[in-house]
């Protein structure tokens, strides 16, 4: 386990810098990062999560990302849209989750199910519009907030 917090921590130091994140964003990218990793080796991602949990005083929302990485890996229309926990650089499917937080958070809903029925399926995208209007909510009251980007308000497409 020590291994596996020591590995957190270093992503955090790495990739809050290499990709100019906010805090929020890259406690979800690395949250779906971790979480598909274990699906792949089936490892239990809610011990180590629970932490990061602790550390931003959220309530376990341990369910959500379970849901959200599920829903993801069973719906993305293309392979490889979340990066490993090693990866240096944006995915798109996680762009389009940071996007689809931020338009949440700011009232957009119609913008927020577009940027996710973009890359996932039909069903998957419901499931996954649901789960990520519960965490953003939650996400805003831990003062947890997506920032603005250009690139949410443009095409832009990341890798």
């Amino acid at each position: 386990m020590n291994n596996k917090i020591n590995m957190a921590r270093k992503f955090l130091d790495d990739y809050l810098f290499r990709f100019d994140l906010a805090p929020s964003e890259v406690m979800i990218v690395w949250s779906l990062r971790y979480w598909t990793d274990c699906i792949s080796s089936g490892d239990n991602p809610r011990e180590l999560f629970s932490l990061c949990a602790e550390e931003h005083k959220l309530p376990d929302i341990s369910f959500l990302f379970d849901e959200i990485s599920l829903a993801i890996a069973n719906g993305a229309v293309e392979k490889g849209v979340i990066g490993s926990e090693n990866c240096d650089h944006m995915h798109f499917g996680e762009f389009k989750f940071l996007e689809a937080l931020y338009f949440l958070q700011n009232d957009k809903l119609a913008s927020a199910i577009r940027s996710l029925s973009t890359w996932l399926r039909p069903e998957e995208s419901r499931i996954v519009f649901k789960m990520a209007t519960s965490l953003s909510i939650i996400l805003e009251k831990a003062n947890l907030i997506i920032p603005q980007r250009d690139e949410f308000l443009s095409e832009w497409i990341s890798h």
